[in-house]
């Protein structure tokens, strides 16, 4: 039988209108209404009504692609497709460690409610952001950025996609850098903070205050953690790896290479888009792929014998 990895994407995977669908399931739409009170915020409004400039807002994006993931990941549970393992970009591990059963789903849109609110309150808007490097290896993007204070690597996406983060005029001095090293393209993001590094320390404590209100459980089945590219360790470890998470690159190739090596030989990016299912040709070559982000994309899923 396959073994499959449930995949969770991050921020910048939303759009306009994606729950309106899930929340015609009577299931979906009571777990929302139960989410939404616990975590004191609307995510029918973000899921249906809010246009693309609302959801691009960190503390708005985050809650509602959390919740995405566990209502897609109820509907595939309910066709009788369990995840073997699971693993999620960046917010993407909320829905992750929810999957694989170490929290439950209104504790843990409520710890994404908190971490989304203080991230955007971390730094002054305008004053950071991200950009993706393309066509340089992990190795030179890190000999490139050697002895800066305010850009660092942030995502090590694949072998030939790293992320950058920092001050918009360390930005300036790293995409210099990294094109004289012989980068094909730097190319800004449209985020509002440099995520995923050292100025989101304020962030990540204030989140652990939040993530140690939760009681963590081990996860049921292996679920990667962004810190490290390596299977979580207990629950008790979990607030400290993703306080951790927050301040440190994203290792999503570690973690996508850590499924291959438990066996996981089909993928299934849970969530609105396709941006790891498009990462999983450089990184899993051979193995299957497919992304579902509708109730309808759930019910059509089959999985190759």
């Amino acid at each position: 039988m396959p073994k499959v990895a449930f995949l969770f994407p991050g921020q910048g995977s939303q759009h306009a209108g994606m729950g309106a669908e899930l929340l015609t399931d009577p299931e979906v739409a009571e777990l929302c209404d139960r989410c939404s009170t616990g975590a004191d915020v609307d995510l029918r409004h973000l899921l249906v009504r809010a246009d693309d400039d609302e959801l691009r807002l960190t503390h708005n994006a985050q809650p509602a692609l959390c919740f995405m993931g566990l209502a897609l990941t109820m509907l595939l549970k309910r066709r009788g497709v369990e995840p073997a393992a699971a693993a999620g970009h960046s917010i993407g591990e909320y829905a992750a460690l929810a999957a694989g059963g170490a929290v439950g789903a209104p504790q843990v849109v409520k710890a994404v409610v908190e971490r989304g609110r203080a991230m955007a309150e971390a730094v002054p808007a305008g004053t950071s952001s991200m950009a993706a490097v393309i066509g340089l290896d992990a190795q030179a993007v890190e000999v490139a950025l050697a002895g800066m204070n305010d850009a660092w690597p942030a995502n090590y996406n694949t072998p030939t996609q790293t992320v950058i983060a920092g001050t918009t005029a360390g930005l300036d001095v790293a995409a210099r850098r990294l094109q004289e090293a012989g980068a094909k393209r730097v190319i800004p993001l449209n985020v509002s903070a440099a995520f995923h590094t050292p100025l989101m320390a304020p962030a990540a404590a204030r989140l652990r205050t939040a993530l140690d209100r939760i009681e963590w459980r081990s996860p049921r089945v292996p679920v990667m953690a962004n810190l490290t590219g390596r299977q979580h360790q207990g629950g008790d470890r979990i607030p400290h790896v993703m306080e951790m998470q927050l301040r440190s690159p994203v290792r999503w190739a570690g973690c996508v290479g850590s499924l291959v090596e438990i066996g996981c030989d089909t993928f299934v990016e849970v969530g609105p888009k396709r941006a790891l299912t498009g990462m999983m040709k450089e990184l899993a070559p051979g193995k299957n792929a497919v992304a579902v982000g509708t109730p309808a994309a759930c019910l059509e899923l089959t999985i190759p014998a």
